[in-house]
């Protein structure tokens, strides 16, 4: 059966890996690692690239594994063998990587790498813009790969506005959320909307209600939202005084509050706290509230000065900076 790795967004493997059988039929997982799932699929392999959560996806032409892992080991072994690419046509460049970032390595390794495709395939070497590229993996987890870029996902900072997540981040922190169709579902801090178009396109819940202090935003967002499932509520509205949201109308809360980094304010742990008073209010009694901050300390003092109750922290990353996706609810009365 042919195999495959895709990277994803570190952190997040428990949920990547329940996503991904769920979502393609007949997969089997050989391995789960830090921002890196391998596994073996006979079907379509195009199918994968419809994965909002995957991003660079590869064909496994070779694994290795050992505490010594090497780019020349590797490159003899691969050499040694016929070589078998899904493409075979256009052009091509060698990357070698390690620990997730491309390393040089000697010349002769790098020649021999690609004297071996030239000989096995029709593809011609492009070092600038290839139509493919063959990569040389080394993880710390003592892996290594051999294989194919099918597919890189291009969208990169420049194409975000400031402060906006990422689509596959926010689709992340919806699957978080376990979201219900019947649930009515609030992004308080739905800024550019990242997460109430994923709630809307990919989850279809009952209700999403989105609301910002920015009035352009909303207005913006107003002209993007549609939907024949869903209802969409959008609303500018302060975080100190959800009016627009009844009291215990909600049933999950996914959001990206501001970390105080870029924003005047004093006490960003108060903040939370403040906050926290409408999550509560808006909140029904067994709510689950997805929330996105670099400020880790701050926000767990705030969860727990103010009654909520942290299930699960994930350690991730958002555009290069340290983050976590908190999974909170509220204590239950006794």
């Amino acid at each position: 059966m042919p195999e495959f790795i895709a990277t994803f967004t570190t952190g997040f493997g428990e949920y990547i890996q329940k996503q991904i059988a769920k979502d393609m039929a007949g997969i089997k997982v050989v391995g789960l690692y830090d921002g890196l799932i391998h596994f073996k699929y006979n079907g379509d392999y195009s199918k994968l690239i419809k994965l909002i959560y995957l991003n660079n996806i590869f064909y496994v032409l070779k694994t290795f594994r050992g505490k010594n892992i090497s780019f020349e080991q590797m490159t003899n072994v691969v050499c040694k063998k016929k070589e078998s690419l899904l493409v075979t046509k256009g052009s091509f460049r060698i990357r070698f990587s390690r620990e997730n970032q491309f390393t040089k390595v000697d010349k002769s390794i790098t020649i021999k790498a690609e004297n071996h495709i030239l000989k096995e395939s029709n593809l011609k070497i492009n070092r600038v813009n290839p139509s493919t590229e063959i990569w040389y993996i080394i993880r710390t987890e003592r892996v290594g790969f051999y294989g194919q870029l099918l597919f890189k996902r291009k969208m990169t900072e420049k194409d975000l506005n400031k402060g906006e997540l990422r689509p596959e981040f926010a689709y992340l922190m919806c699957l978080c959320g376990n979201i219900a169709k019947m649930d009515v579902v609030c992004d308080p801090f739905c800024g550019y909307g990242s997460i109430p178009q994923q709630l809307v396109k990919m989850f279809s819940p009952k209700k999403v209600i989105a609301t910002d202090l920015d009035e352009k935003k909303i207005i913006t967002l107003k002209k993007k939202m549609h939907s024949r499932k869903t209802e969409i509520m959008c609303y500018s509205s302060n975080i100190f005084n959800l009016s627009c949201v009844e009291n215990e109308s909600v049933d999950k809360i996914v959001t990206d509050p501001p970390w105080g980094y870029y924003e005047e304010i004093e006490d960003i742990e108060q903040f939370y706290q403040n906050m926290i008073v409408e999550f509560k209010r808006i909140s029904k009694e067994n709510t689950t509230m997805v929330v996105l901050s670099a400020r880790k300390q701050e926000f767990i003092s705030a969860c727990s000065k103010s009654g909520l109750i942290i299930e699960k922290q994930i350690d991730t990353l958002v555009n290069g900076k340290k983050a976590s996706v908190f999974i909170v609810r509220k204590a239950l009365l006794i």
